[in-house]
């Protein structure tokens, strides 16, 4: 009898269980797969209007339904009339719509089907009838007015709104609405009067802000409740990101999807930080509960928060990079831009069926290596044994090198908390070099001022040095010079409101230079935006603070190819200057080259002195004696036995006859005499003529023997023996969806552009690896009993972990995943009579060749299912009542919401126990036979 309860309360939520995982909760159904859908953010900002909506919503029922694109989102502040523009309104300027209870209410002005009370209803009525869903935006907690005007809570039990609210952690960026606390009676009533109303709207899609960057707990409880307790599927997205990762159990717990990102935009910047982040997450990608790398900046812009009357900034290959990433990462995909004004491009970037099916049905999604030679993510075709492979050329952005960074804050803005973050990283014993980096995020860097407040060097001693007790190395800015305890424009340092008398003032973008001692443990600051870019009208600055210590810079060479590097000379880094010595044998070129080392090219006037390629008899000859093929200087001319300024050449109190003057960046280009000639040597440094100059001075002397410049695409070659392919392979380009032929080890080596990316469905050719499946379950069951089928299977190899498809009657009905001795455990159930058949197919994971194919055998089970006469305990639901029935006289019944709050206790009287005025999902314990019993249940 335990059993059977057990069994049948299983069954009656068969919903709530998922194939591929037994442990999902309700809500996590409603979105197995991704949502993918259009938001209104990127596009219109908080001043999207009802036309709009329908526009874009016609736009995908013809054009993108069919693909899976569902979802037609409202973003935020619909309840603002005065709206007009792409960028917030103050909030004393606002004129807010609500009702008697304090709840917000559509804008009449902007959603003319919303008045006499309909709410988004009637535009709800309409998106449902094309097909797709309706979402909207809210922010956490309650409407400062509704607690201004202390308007009462719908069954609230004569509670308000203003004896629910808290003033603590305002929303920084939106000053729209109150804390609710949680703590405080009304404040679930308040939440579930606003759920029941989205409900009684219609809306399937909602998305909170302001809720998980900080991380609020207790609201994020209030919420699930209060969607729970309406009993309609309402997706939840929680933002903005950065969710912090050590919340990933309870955001699985609470959400459908949750942002990992801050606000995304279309610079490169933002999608290359987007790859660690990606990284991080993906460990914690489950159905039902998805990590959010946020919206598709794709498409044309209205008048977008930072984005009017323009199409993506992204270049070609960086969306087909954004959407590769997206997509492997099984991110949600929400469209930004405004759908009637795609193009060809955009429509096939986001239609490839291929492209969506690998988004939708892929597992085991995962970065599969990241260096210098470029990303790759792969993923697991569970229904054919497929790998994904996707390839990425990401090494940098716009203005430094990413690979070697030891921390990142990812996009700093006015949306930020406090418009700064703390860091705290540690550093490497023997360390000498810290890089303090502020990036503009490749969105233009007007008004980037950034502060880095009190940055302090801690020794393993547990002393500290203020960096603003030391002298940089070198210290560039993007508009005027980095101040030392003044901001970029000789004031105060203040970030948001708050002075500070300790710190660095630059502009984006920044390169700060600092030598430090070797026994340097850690390096803490505050950085963030400085008040003097924030307080300018319509400012968006966005900034990104880095650290590193080895020299993240820019080349505009490659520096790969170089044969001798002098590494940075500078008026306190070699001073002196350096011999350089480099071997030649069989070269026909010579490159000598002065880059800037990163820092800019002003008064780098460097000196090549006496220059000269040796024979292997030591005959030498002068390069000065020669002919160049060509030669560049970053300012004025390349001069022959004279500085840049027509002076001796001197280097260090010392002068030379014979040499080269340039400036950075120069290249000098030779050909090499065809003789003997097996060495170059040279001496190097900057001219004194610019000993005494007011900043710069910073260069590099670097010798190739062949074509300097830098080849911005990169082959990434994918050992295919590593992905557990141990024969040829057939490999697809999924984006061109071509066949590009067989290939085995590492032949496969495609060139990935410069930000671009390539999307590859790798298939194993060898079919030798036979499996056979066995099916085990009972021949007959009662309807409402669980079927529980053991499942074996056995291969040529010795371990036969994989994944095996279950279908029945043809219909794929779960995935599961075996053990490395080949067994696993499905369960289904069933609500009527009949006969049923069941099949499964296997597909192996990396260590196993065979896709699902007619070579596979396959033991197929026949299942009659039959009702018997007894008493069973279930949910009966009539005339809008809910009974618990089948119960025995004198069971002891206990009825927990899903927080562990008990709500009902009793002894039953009678086989059919009334329950209906609890609503929500219930955890019900039985004492049956002198034992407790627990089932789940929606009431």
């Amino acid at each position: 009898m335990k059993k059977k309860i057990f069994v049948l309360a299983t069954i009656l939520l068969g919903f709530m269980t998922l194939a591929q995982n037994g442990n999902e909760l309700p809500f996590q159904k409603w979105a197995l797969t991704p949502p993918m859908g259009w938001n209104s953010w990127d596009c219109f900002g908080p001043s999207v209007v009802e036309s709009e909506v329908k526009a874009n919503a016609d736009y995908m029922a013809a054009n993108l339904k069919a693909s899976g694109w569902e979802y037609i989102v409202v973003d935020i502040r619909w309840y603002v009339d005065n709206e007009d523009d792409g960028h917030y309104n103050a909030f004393n300027n606002s004129t807010f719509v609500y009702d008697e209870f304090g709840r917000y209410l559509p804008s009449p002005t902007r959603f003319p089907s919303s008045t006499g009370g309909m709410g988004f209803k009637p535009l709800a009525d309409y998106v449902h009838g094309l097909g797709l869903k309706f979402g909207i935006h809210i922010m956490r907690g309650v409407p400062k007015k509704a607690v201004t005007d202390n308007l009462p809570i719908l069954n609230g039990n004569g509670k308000t709104a203003a004896d629910i609210y808290s003033t603590a952690f305002e929303c920084t960026w939106l000053q729209d609405n109150w804390t609710i606390d949680a703590s405080k009676e009304g404040a679930q009533e308040y939440y579930n009067s606003i759920m029941d109303l989205y409900a009684s709207w219609g809306v399937d899609y909602i998305k909170v802000d302001d809720l998980s960057r900080p991380y609020h707990d207790p609201e994020i409880e209030l919420i699930r409740n209060a969607i729970d307790q309406t009993g309609r599927p309402m997706v939840l997205s929680m933002s903005p990101g950065a969710t912090p990762l050590n919340q990933h159990e309870h955001a699985k717990d609470h959400s459908n999807m949750w942002r990992i990102f801050d606000d995304f935009w279309d610079n490169w910047s933002q999608l290359n930080y987007a790859f660690g982040l990606c990284a991080d997450w993906a460990p914690y990608i489950s159905p039902g509960a998805w990590p959010d790398a946020d919206m598709l900046p794709l498409g044309k812009f209205i008048r977008g928060e930072r984005a009017t009357n323009r199409y993506t900034l992204f270049t070609e290959d960086e969306q087909y990079t954004l959407m590769s990433l997206w997509t492997i990462f099984k991110s949600p995909l929400m469209f930004g831009g405004n759908l009637p004004d795609n193009n060809a491009f955009t429509n096939a970037l986001i239609t490839n069926e291929e492209v969506l099916t690998m988004h939708k049905t892929s597992v085991n999604n995962q970065e599969w290596f990241s260096s210098e030679s470029g990303t790759a993510w792969i993923a697991d075709d569970p229904s054919e044994g497929d790998k994904y492979v996707a390839l990425f050329n990401n090494g940098g952005n716009d203005f430094v090198n990413t690979n070697d960074l030891i921390y990142r804050s990812g996009n700093i803005t006015e949306l930020t908390d406090g418009y700064g973050v703390d860091i705290d990283v540690d550093i490497t014993p023997g360390t000498t070099s810290l890089f303090l980096i502020v990036d503009g995020t490749s969105d233009g860097n007007s008004y980037d001022w950034a502060d880095w407040i009190n940055p302090t060097i801690h020794l393993d001693d547990d002393s500290t040095i203020l960096l603003t007790d030391l002298d940089w190395e070198y210290a560039t800015s993007g508009w005027m010079t980095v101040k030392k305890n003044l901001n970029v424009e000789n004031g105060p340092l203040n970030i948001n409101g708050t002075t500070y008398t300790n710190g660095l003032g630059t502009h984006a973008n920044s390169v700060i230079l600092y030598q430090i001692p070797n026994n340097t443990v850690r390096f803490t600051a505050f950085a963030g935006l400085d008040f003097g870019g924030t307080n300018q009208i319509n400012s968006t600055p966005t900034l990104e603070f880095m650290i590193a210590t080895e020299d993240p810079t820019k080349r505009e060479v490659d520096v790969n190819k170089t044969i001798k590097n002098s590494g940075r000379v500078s008026r306190t880094i070699q001073n002196e200057g350096v011999y350089l010595e480099a071997d030649i044998t069989g070269a026909t070129k010579l490159y000598l080259v002065v880059t800037d080392a990163g820092d800019n090219f002003n008064y780098d006037h460097g000196d090549w002195i006496n220059p000269r390629i040796i024979k292997t008899d030591n005959t030498e000859t002068r390069l000065t004696d020669l002919s160049w093929v060509s030669a560049t200087s970053g300012w004025d001319t390349v001069k022959i036995n004279k500085s840049l300024d027509n002076n001796p050449l001197t280097v260090n109190g010392m002068a030379y006859e014979y040499g080269f003057g340039v400036n950075a960046y120069s290249i000098i280009e030779f050909d090499i005499p065809q003789e003997d000639y097996t060495l170059f040597k040279a001496f190097c440094g900057f001219d004194d003529e610019v000993l005494n100059a007011p900043n710069g001075v910073t260069m590099e002397f670097m010798v190739f023997t062949q074509d300097p410049s830098i080849d911005n695409a990169l082959s990434i070659p994918v050992d295919l023996a590593a992905l557990g392919f141990n024969g040829d392979c057939s490999i697809r380009d999924m984006w061109s969806k071509i066949d590009l032929g067989t290939f085995s080890s590492s032949d496969f080596a495609p060139v990935i552009n410069n930000h671009g990316s390539g999307l590859y469905r790798v298939s194993g050719l060898n079919r030798s690896n036979e499996a056979v499946i066995t099916l085990s379950g009972p021949s007959e069951v009662n309807t409402g009993e669980n079927v529980f089928f053991d499942i074996n299977v056995v291969t040529s190899t010795d371990t036969p972990s994989g994944y095996v498809m279950i279908y029945q009657d043809g219909t794929h009905v779960g995935t599961v995943e075996v053990d490395a001795a080949g067994n696993a455990q499905f369960t289904t159930a069933f609500s009527e009579d009949g006969t049923y058949t069941f099949t499964a197919n296997y597909s192996g994971n990396a260590n196993y060749l065979p896709k699902i194919s007619s070579e596979l055998q396959v033991t197929s089970t026949t299942l009659s299912v039959k009702t018997k006469n007894k008493p069973t305990i279930g949910i009966l639901r009539a005339d809008g009542k809910t009974f618990l029935t089948g119960i025995t006289v004198g069971n002891e019944i206990e009825i927990f919401n899903i927080y562990g709050q008990k709500v009902m206790s009793l002894k039953a009287k009678s086989n059919k126990i009334p329950i209906n005025y609890f609503q929500g999902i219930a955890i019900i314990k039985v004492k049956t036979d002198n034992d407790w019993v627990t089932l789940k249940a929606i009431l």
